[in-house]
């Protein structure tokens, strides 16, 4: 039978317009959800913190004073206006350095995520798609780094490669794309036998339009839903190599710096650890509300159910 050539650009434009309803669902479902409503809004004040530090810290990041070392809070006895939440062993302002940490928890998250879905969802797409020898080869791949526990897999790399933020976001992305192999891995299996699947290569769509406008789009709500969670995890995971000495830099202004700085300070100056791992739950809440929200709103059982 032959098979009529199917024209890309109706291919991308049925797929968009199944996709306009699902967005404007889910602005339906925000609307109507406090959790996600404070969600969004922890994350965009992080956001915003992180990309007007300049503006918003009062010092620079490694301004330090040894003669106003230890100051507490400005509410505390002996605190003092010009140190909101009062300074740290080398007279840093804590405020400040909790500021500009925003910068490496977020930029470590976003990169990290970004990198590891890119690797994770291309293996996967290819693994789910083709099948065969390439599904085997990528799987063994898959499962080796996983059977690998994460913290210790992350630890040993990074005790090779050494300090720096790019290193750092090297490691969770490279280390975390496998998460997200083989959940696309397994939609892919999935999707590829859906019956608007089979239609459109029927009509004489090739691989990379099946691909691209048929299963991608559907794989968004998953990846999605996946990445907040993941960035969230990065976040405390970044955090704990600062705490361990195996992430950035000690010169530079992270939450993980912060902690392992005053750990040994905590009962008699318990300010300098406190304030950075507010910083580090408060954001932590704000992405994990907002990912809890997308699990929900994308779940297809609940779009039935509305």
């Amino acid at each position: 039978m032959n098979k009529t050539a199917i024209n890309p650009a109706i291919l991308e434009a049925d797929a968009t317009s199944s996709q306009r309803g699902v967005w404007s669902g889910l602005w339906r479902q925000f609307r109507s959800d406090f959790g996600a409503q404070v969600g969004l809004l922890l994350t965009l004040i992080i956001i915003v913190v992180a990309v007007f530090a300049d503006v918003i810290a009062p010092y620079g990041p490694t301004d330090g004073d040894f003669s106003s070392a230890r100051l507490p809070p400005a509410w505390v006895e002996g605190g003092s206006m010009d140190h909101l939440l009062g300074t740290d062993q080398l007279g840093q302002d804590i405020f400040t350095r909790i500021v500009y940490g925003s910068r490496v928890s977020l930029t470590v998250s976003i990169f990290g995520v970004l990198l590891a879905m890119s690797i994770g969802v291309t293996a996967g797409m290819v693994a789910g798609l083709f099948g065969g020898r390439v599904d085997a080869a990528i799987s063994a791949v898959v499962n080796l780094i996983l059977s690998v526990p994460y913290l210790i897999l992350v630890i040993v790399v990074a005790t090779i490669l050494g300090r720096s933020l790019i290193n750092v976001i090297l490691i969770f992305g490279v280390t975390d794309s496998p998460i997200f192999a083989r959940i696309t891995r397994g939609e892919v299996l999935r999707l590829r036998n859906e019956e608007y699947v089979e239609a459109a290569r029927s009509l004489g769509a090739n691989n990379y339009q099946i691909l691209f406008f048929h299963i991608f789009p559907n794989l968004l709500r998953v990846l999605i839903t996946v990445a907040t969670f993941e960035m969230s995890a990065m976040i405390f995971y970044e955090s704990g190599l600062s705490f361990l000495g195996l992430s950035v830099p000690p010169e530079v202004p992270s939450w993980g710096n912060m902690l392992a700085l005053g750990r040994q300070y905590l009962t008699i100056f318990p300010w300098m650890a406190i304030y950075p791992g507010i910083a580090i739950s408060i954001t932590a809440i704000g992405i994990n509300l907002l990912g809890d929200w997308l699990g929900d709103a994308l779940d297809p059982q609940n779009e039935d159910d509305a």
